[in-house]
């Protein structure tokens, strides 16, 4: 069985408002259907009262608090949120969330954070620098023919060097040949969309907006449409729209990121999800 290897760096972002600031630790890679913990260090310097920290999640990752620090944390429509009626009395102090990538997760993934505060009544915002994650360890990053993290496969050869079965080692550098070479990963990509495409009467494209470990109510999706909630895999998977090309679906999607959701198309043949 062949292990995979999670590269657990830590990222550190780091933004400056004023006299406040926002250290976000976030890993950069983490697993399918798994789940980490992260941090955020918010010095908020002379900042009372009210103040809000608001994380924009990608579409497939669930946030759950770990340490709110006596603040309010709620998870709605692809948003966490913690509000502070009356911001810890600390000058700085650190909030623990985790995340849960479910198999259905976006990658890369981007995640935009903000912190909300009152100055003289008057409401102000602070915008984080964004924080990006990528589904699995240096080595499912190569198989994705990425050009970005090309770089990093180097060092995954020399891990597989310690391994005492040379097979392996030489089973890597064709993977590696095969990354750097754009078109074979991109012809393989356009023959799948195209089997699709033309395959038999019976497939239909639908519009996902949210996944949840409970099943919502369909009146949290206004102006959505008519939304389905079905169970997948234990996620309560949200879609919309019913469509027999790819081009109708996306173009409804666009409609709906217009509405303040995120969503990407999933298929169907006969009925039943095949993606």
């Amino acid at each position: 069985m062949k292990k995979i290897l999670t590269f657990f760096a830590l990222s550190s972002f780091y933004t400056v408002f004023s006299q406040i600031t926002i250290n976000a630790n976030f890993p950069s890679n983490i697993n399918s259907a798994s789940s980490v913990e992260a941090d955020v260090k918010i010095v908020k310097g002379s900042v009372g009262n009210f103040a809000k920290y608001q994380l924009d999640v990608p579409s497939g990752y669930i946030i759950s608090v770990v340490d709110a620090k006596n603040g309010n944390f709620t998870f709605e429509n692809q948003r966490a949120k913690i509000v502070w009626v009356s911001v810890p009395s600390e000058q700085e102090f650190t909030i623990k969330l985790k995340i849960q990538a479910n198999s259905d997760a976006v990658s890369p993934a981007i995640f935009a954070q903000k912190f909300y505060y009152l100055e003289n009544n008057e409401k102000k915002e602070v915008e984080a620098a964004p924080i990006t994650i990528i589904i699995g360890g240096v080595t499912d990053v190569a198989l994705t023919n990425t050009p970005v993290e090309t770089k990093p496969v180097e060092p995954v050869v020399t891990e597989t060097k310690t391994t005492p079965t040379p097979t392996e080692t030489k089973t890597i550098d064709p993977v590696i040949t095969e990354t750097k070479t754009t078109p074979v990963v991109a012809k393989s990509v356009e023959t799948k969309t195209t089997i699709t495409s033309s395959d038999e009467s019976g497939v239909t494209f639908k519009v996902q907006i949210g996944a949840y470990s409970s099943q919502p109510s369909k009146s949290k999706f206004p102006g959505a449409g008519n939304v389905s909630i079905d169970l997948i895999n234990g996620m309560y998977k949200v879609t919309t729209g019913n469509f027999k090309t790819k081009e109708e679906a996306i173009k409804y999607r666009d409609e709906l990121q217009s509405k303040g959701y995120s969503g990407f198309i999933t298929r169907y043949k006969d009925g039943v999800r095949i993606n």
